[in-house]
């Protein structure tokens, strides 16, 4: 009876955590995208080129080619406190980092420290719910994560500019990214002193379950399941943030939108996620079918991106067609992977497929800089690269499909019968 109580108790605060977990990932998605809406003011304040802004995102990816890797591999060797807040301080750094930069190395620099720490320290709350939503409304607490996420982004997206015009100064804007991520540090620790009042529990769980310590031989032990996701996350996420990276600037050149106005547009991709994913994994847990989900978000992200690269229809239908893709795979691609990999492995296994993911996130966005760098200003071949992004995509969630049907891995089944 005792045990049960204290089982109870512990599954009361899961809410409380998938509140504070929501509120540390809206500051670092904020700080990620607040660079967006003010892409002109910094090119032309640091004299940079398309390609070099893009190297703001290329070099945030780049040390996680790597280095998510080894942080999901530390964080199940440390555990989550200890982990967690090493990857939210490294945050907290880079964003001031990059505000206080007076050079475009200074701000890349910091870009790279926000990167580093980021990355990891969204795999580290990956796990976290992983743990405490085991069995239960584990899809729709990712997909509450996410939607907070996709908060943060709309939030840059709508403000950025704004701040840039109140102040005259497009600094202001990344100065109060900063602010907002140091915010998010401190809330990771309340989290860390909750975990660590219930840490006596989650070991005598650990222990019932024969839980071992994970040696790095296990990742080859992974399914071909797991790499279809994780190739399909790299392919998908590199044709979504990328294009918002640009977007604005798209906007303006296509559309002769204001930067204001082009954030606004822009953020239709992440209110349309914000509020349909955590619907999306409601059904998820209830009935499954994540392998189909998948499916039908990837297939429409091609033809959106075609359709404004090529046709002149305005460009708030594609970017709901997008919008609706991004509330569906993220929906059904992240609880895939505690139904594919053990607990123990969880933080290597969401650490090695977000190392895969940025691996295409450092060279997309370089590379649709310089391709609209080649092709004088035009945007048409870079958009025909995302949609080219989109179709691979889908092509690996119906390799996916069949995969899940040959090992019977359940990645159809609601939560509670896939996780029992």
């Amino acid at each position: 009876m005792m045990k049960e109580k204290t089982k109870e108790a512990v599954f009361k605060l899961r809410w409380l955590v998938l509140v504070l977990m929501g509120l540390v990932i809206f500051g670092s998605y904020y700080a990620y995208d607040a660079v967006t809406p003010i892409a002109d003011y910094i090119m032309q304040g640091m004299g940079i080129s398309n390609a070099q802004y893009g190297l703001l995102f290329s070099l945030y990816s780049l040390p996680n080619v790597i280095g998510v890797l080894l942080g999901g591999i530390l964080l199940d060797v440390i555990g989550i406190r200890k982990a967690g807040t090493i990857y939210a301080a490294l945050c907290a750094i880079g964003v001031f980092i990059t505000a206080s930069g007076s050079t475009i190395l200074i701000m890349l620099a910091g870009r790279f420290v926000y990167g580093l720490g980021s990355e990891s320290l969204i795999i580290t709350m990956d796990k976290i719910l992983s743990r405490w939503f085991k069995g239960k409304e584990l899809a729709f607490a990712f997909g509450s994560l996410v939607s907070i996420a996709r908060l943060g982004t709309i939030a840059a997206l709508n403000t950025a500019a704004n701040i840039q015009e109140w102040s005259g100064s497009w600094r202001m804007a990344i100065w109060i990214s900063a602010v907002v991520m140091f915010v998010s540090f401190l809330l990771f620790l309340v989290y860390s002193g909750i975990d660590k009042s219930k840490e006596a529990y989650f070991r005598r769980e650990n222990e019932e379950e024969g839980t071992e310590k994970f040696v790095f031989h296990d990742v080859y032990r992974f399914k071909p399941s797991y790499w279809l996701v994780s190739l399909l996350c790299m392919t998908f996420y590199s044709a979504i943030f990328p294009f918002t990276a640009f977007a604005v600037v798209f906007l303006k050149a296509k559309f002769g939108f204001s930067d204001v106005l082009g954030g606004r547009y822009v953020s239709l991709i992440t209110l349309a996620a914000m509020i349909f994913t955590p619907l999306l994994g409601l059904f998820i847990d209830k009935l499954g079918k994540r392998g189909t989900i998948l499916i039908i978000g990837s297939l429409l992200l091609g033809p959106a991106h075609l359709i404004l690269g090529l046709t002149h229809t305005h460009p708030a239908f594609s970017m709901i067609l997008i919008g609706i893709s991004f509330s569906l795979v993220p929906a059904a691609l992240w609880p895939v992977i505690p139904i594919l990999v053990e607990e123990r492995r969880l933080g290597t296994a969401f650490g090695l497929m977000t190392m895969i993911q940025n691996v295409g996130m450092t060279i997309f966005p370089f590379l649709a800089g310089k391709i609209r760098d080649l092709s004088g200003g035009d945007f048409t071949n870079t958009m025909i690269m995302f949609a080219s992004l989109g179709i691979v995509g889908f092509i690996f969630s119906l390799l996916l499909k069949y995969a899940d049907r040959k090992e019977k891995a359940g990645i159809e089944l609601p939560t509670k019968i896939a996780q029992a």
